[in-house]
């Protein structure tokens, strides 16, 4: 589904918002036709005009105008404003000049209108005039409808909404940063196990089978050699290869998101939260491979190290305070800290009960096989 924003005439933004809710302000006219607004898909903000066609077959708006006739109408407003001040003060200086009124009238010179005199080269003796004009009118057509200034400011609610955890690399320190706590993090962590558990299998299985198909050609596809051709070393091999993979597999999935612009794992992005060093920066690729070597204590620590995150003030496991690093909500040390969400969250919620319920299945299983078997007995 498209989501929608638009800026109203204080700068404020709002959204997300859906095509029925869109028409629905454009038909309570808080929409007019300059309201900025944004959708997924488009590289800056837009007048509604050009994107109500996309929801609304009559929008009532009439066509945008010419760019170029708007910058002529400024033009002739500012030159023939001046012009007008430039009479009134010589009638002014005629009057103070000849009390009794006998000054001829100043007399107005057949001169072309000031949008075609700005289009003419200036002569040296209306540089200076020329330079100061330019200097307080420097008007472009992309002015009319898109404020430049406002899109290059990084708080501006003209910037385009940001997808994905922290495409903005700026770090906003001073407010409150809510940490990922344990729960949360152990549902990450299962969609990230998942993940990787998936894709080591897709890739071991095609190892497996190209290597079955490359020993059997060796050996002429007699199952008889196979027994009898290094079948141990083989296994062995197999095995230490298995474990290599596991890890490669493993530490290129954590290290290269965690230190990608997301900030994240695709876990930590489902549930909301990211990592960031001690100053709430983005890791850089060599700190988010030390913190996945790290994690190998929280594991030889027979998971200790992860039971950490549950008491520590900042929610750190051991893996944490080893690299130096944090996990927070996504908006923590953004400009949006308000967006921080302190609660679990519906998908972290929802893999917690999914594992819950498939810990008790299988519980409840092996009690049952062992009853069996010790009734059996």
């Amino acid at each position: 589904m498209t989501q929608w924003y638009y800026s109203d005439n204080e700068r404020n933004r709002h959204g997300p918002l859906d095509g029925a809710q869109m028409i629905e302000r454009h038909g309570r006219g808080e929409l007019g036709p300059d309201t900025l607004v944004w959708r997924d898909g488009l590289p800056q903000w837009q007048p509604w005009r050009d994107l109500a066609g996309e929801l609304i077959a009559e929008t009532g708006f009439s066509a945008a105008p010419d760019p170029a006739q708007v910058l002529a109408e400024r033009v002739d407003s500012v030159v023939g404003t001046a012009v007008a001040d430039a009479h009134e003060r010589a009638d002014d200086a005629a009057a103070a000049g000849n009390p009794a009124g006998t000054a001829a009238p100043l007399q107005d010179e057949p001169q072309a209108s000031p949008a075609e005199a700005l289009r003419t080269e200036p002569t040296s003796a209306n540089v200076d005039d020329t330079t100061s004009f330019a200097s307080t009118s420097s008007a472009k057509p992309s002015d009319t409808y898109l404020p430049a200034r406002a899109v290059d400011e990084p708080d501006s609610p003209y910037a385009a909404p940001r997808a994905g955890v922290a495409e903005d690399m700026s770090v906003v320190l001073g407010h409150e940063v809510v940490y990922a706590g344990f729960w949360k993090r152990l549902a990450a962590y299962m969609i990230d196990g998942l993940l990787v558990t998936i894709t080591y299998y897709a890739v071991n299985t095609v190892l497996v089978l190209g290597g079955m198909v490359a020993f059997g050609a060796a050996s002429g596809f007699d199952s008889a050699k196979w027994l009898t051709s290094g079948a141990d070393s083989m296994f062995i091999l197999y095995t230490v290869l298995s474990y290599v993979l596991m890890g490669a597999i493993s530490l290129s999935y954590y290290a290269g998101f965690e230190s990608s612009s997301m900030q994240a794992t695709l876990g930590k992005l489902a549930v909301g939260i990211k990592v960031v060093d001690a100053q709430g920066r983005r890791l850089s690729r060599g700190r988010a491979i030390g913190r996945w070597f790290a994690a190998m204590l929280s594991y030889l620590s027979l998971y200790v190290g992860y039971l950490l995150i549950a008491f520590t003030d900042r929610k750190q496991g051991l893996h944490d305070m080893v690299a130096k690093t944090q996990v927070v909500d996504r908006w923590a040390y953004t400009a949006r800290p308000e967006l921080q969400n302190r609660t679990l969250g519906t998908v972290a919620l929802v893999i917690l009960i999914l594992a819950g319920l498939i810990w008790a299945a299988v519980v409840g299983v092996l009690l049952v096989a062992l009853g069996f078997a010790a009734f059996s007995s």
